[in-house]
Parts: C-alpha cells; sequence; structure tokens
C-alpha cells in the first residue's frame, strides 16, 4: 500500500481523485446495466425484425426464381416431345399421301396401257375393215371399167 501511496503522491494524485476514479468506473457499470445493454438489445431485436424478413424474402425469391427455372425447362421438353410427335405424324402423313399418289400413278399408267390396247386393237379392226373395203371397192371399180365380173 505504501508503494500506491508513493504512485500517487509522484503522480499527484490525491485521494479525491482516486474517489472519482472509482465513482466513474462504478457509474460505468450500472449505466451499462441499465442504459446500454437495454439499447442494444432493442437494437438487435430491430435488426432481427428487419434483416430476417429480408433474408427470409430473399430465401423465397430464390426459390421461386428455381422453381420457374424448372417450369420452363419442363416447357421447353414438353415443346420439344410436341414438336417431335408433329413432325412424325407430318412425315407420316406425307408416306401416306406418297402411297396413294404413287397407287394413282400406277392406276393411271395401268388404264392408259389398257387404253392403248383398245385404241391398237380398234385401229386393228378399223384396218382390216378398210382392207376388205377397198379390196371390195376395187373389184367393183374393174367390174365398171371391164363391164364383167371380175373374180
Amino acid at each position: 500500500m505504501e508503494l500506491v501511496g508513493k504512485i500517487f503522491e509522484t503522480l499527484e494524485i490525491d485521494q479525491l481523485a482516486l474517489l472519482q476514479l472509482c465513482l466513474v468506473i462504478v457509474l460505468a457499470f450500472v449505466l451499462s446495466a441499465i442504459l446500454i445493454r437495454p439499447i442494444l438489445r432493442t437494437f438487435e431485436e430491430r435488426d432481427a425484425l428487419s434483416v430476417k424478413p429480408l433474408e427470409e424474402s430473399r430465401r423465397l425469391l430464390a426459390e421461386a426464381e428455381e422453381t420457374s427455372r424448372r417450369y420452363d425447362e419442363a416447357f421447353r421438353k414438353g415443346s420439344m416431345e410436341a414438336l417431335v410427335r408433329k413432325r412424325a405424324a407430318m412425315e407420316e402423313a406425307s408416306r401416306a399421301e406418297k402411297k396413294r399418289v404413287e397407287a394413282a400413278v400406277e392406276e393411271s399408267n395401268r388404264k392408259i396401257e389398257e387404253m392403248k390396247g383398245k385404241i391398237a386393237a380398234e385401229k386393228e379392226s378399223a384396218a382390216s375393215s378398210l382392207r376388205a373395203e377397198v379390196s371390195q371397192l376395187s373389184r367393183q371399180i374393174a367390174e365398171k371399167v371391164l363391164g364383167r365380173k371380175v373374180a
């Protein structure tokens, strides 16, 4: 204690200053308990009221964006599948139409060949009937020119 007294004398600190120092320390503890801690708790509560909803809204926004991305992906996938089915149906319809056209071409070619055959038969019939008529007319002309019957 003597050492502390000498230090105080050297620094010219008297008992009143020491008492004031103790009072300041006690007041600091009292103010901390009565004023500072409740104010800090109020700040923390306000922070919790403002920051937590903000964080919750960010989390909900991220979930909504993820859900939207999944829906978009499912929509694109469905669209692609529908497009593939539509193309397949169009190709099938095209093949069926091509077969109908080919069948119609074959039918028309067959009818053309039949008609060519009929025309050829009619031509041959007309040619033979003309030959017969030509020979008969030639005989009649010869009979008239010669004035007698020709065999």
